[in-house]
């Protein structure tokens, strides 16, 4: 039992704590990234869609008016089984150079992608959601980064809006700590999976995700990296998206995040190569070791609880029934609480974790569907 504590709490420190601080340190071996704002090559934006009719006015719209050459520039969406008024949607904007790309039956983003990617023309390919509206000189941003030849994928800052009040100030919290994160691996070679609602890469680059696969966005930009080309970060790349609207919608994404995650692991994809030393330790500190969290965090927990009766393991087991207790009443609204700026970072922590565990058992025993759900407009 001791040793499941030690090793429990040190991997949970490590993951969230001593992961940054090695980052931190090997910050002074950063690389520098060519960017030339004259860089502008034939690109091809592609917008995933499926059922989209409430934003898609908006994201064409959005998309048109984004500066950067009409000539250089083709707007295509992969519209995968659409039942709504999604196909009519862009069949409108024809006479403005959209392309619609209708596939059907509806297999899921992966699929869609994989069949609609080759097809285009861009030399440069950004991938984007449909509910994802970019500032407008997002693109300019993105592509100025493959003047340097050494990068073959870059990934935006994707901000979320309108969450619900129940976690959107511990989100923050997160969203600004993984930025960081990715800043850093960035500046020292390539980030661990781009953001799926932001991101180019170069079209001869592409390989198409699995079908069925759920993480598509970060298989394909790990397969980027695998490749021997920088993934990197460009944090001046700004769209926004909305946020989940309530609690039980963010549990359920995450455990669609973590799930497709074990998936992809099961598979043997997107995993760096042996001979990446640096990429394959930020893949597995700053992924599969947080991917498996849940299972240190019920670790510590049970033998903190079997060895209470000593200072110290009595003080940490206390100390978790306190940080889970807090979690709970923000959970059920206590009122005082939820004025206290802090408390929903527990509770965040835990819906975080907690569907984190609910995705590994479902992407190590099941199959999860590669058929992605919408999230609420």
């Amino acid at each position: 039992m001791p040793v499941i504590f030690w090793l429990s709490a040190l991997l949970t420190v490590y993951v969230y704590v001593g992961y940054p601080v090695i980052l931190a340190v090997l910050r002074r071996w950063a690389r520098i990234t060519i960017r030339d704002e004259r860089h502008l090559p034939q690109v091809s934006l592609v917008i995933a869609a499926y059922n989209e009719e409430q934003v898609l006015h908006e994201k064409l719209q959005n998309s048109l008016a984004l500066q950067y050459p009409q000539e250089r520039l083709e707007i295509v969406v992969a519209s995968d089984g659409s039942t709504d008024a999604t196909n009519m949607i862009v069949k409108a904007y024809a006479h403005k150079g959209v392309v619609l790309h209708e596939v059907v039956p509806r297999g899921g983003k992966a699929r869609a992608l994989g069949m609609v990617v080759p097809q285009v023309r861009g030399e440069i390919v950004v991938l984007s959601d449909a509910n994802t509206m970019y500032q407008p000189d997002a693109l300019q941003k993105l592509v100025r980064n493959f003047a340097d030849p050494t990068v073959g994928a870059v990934s935006g800052d994707v901000q979320l809006v309108d969450a619900a009040p129940s976690h959107s100030r511990s989100e923050g919290l997160y969203y600004r700590y993984e930025r960081w994160l990715q800043g850093v691996e960035s500046e020292l070679g390539s980030i661990i999976g781009a953001d799926g609602a932001m991101y180019a890469l170069r079209r001869s680059l592409f390989q198409p995700p699995s079908v069925g696969l759920v993480l598509d966005d970060f298989v394909t930009s790990m397969n980027v990296a695998r490749a021997g080309y920088r993934v990197v970060y460009e944090p001046e790349a700004v769209a926004t998206e909305q946020g989940t609207l309530s609690s039980q919608e963010e549990f359920r994404r995450k455990v669609r995040i973590v799930s497709g995650g074990m998936q992809a692991l099961r598979r043997g994809e997107g995993l760096p190569r042996l001979q990446q030393p640096l990429l394959l330790f930020c893949y597995v500190s700053h992924k599969l070791l947080r991917w498996f969290v849940p299972c240190f965090l019920l670790g510590l927990f049970l033998s903190s609880f079997w060895l209470s009766g000593t200072f110290v393991y009595t003080c940490a087991y206390y100390g978790q029934v306190l940080f889970y207790g807090v979690a709970g009443m923000y959970a059920v609204g206590v009122p005082r609480l939820r004025h206290w700026s802090g408390s929903g970072v527990p509770y965040y922590f835990c819906l975080v974790n907690g569907a984190a565990l609910i995705g590994l058992w479902k992407g190590l025993l099941h199959t999860p569907s590669g058929v992605w759900q919408r999230t609420t407009r």
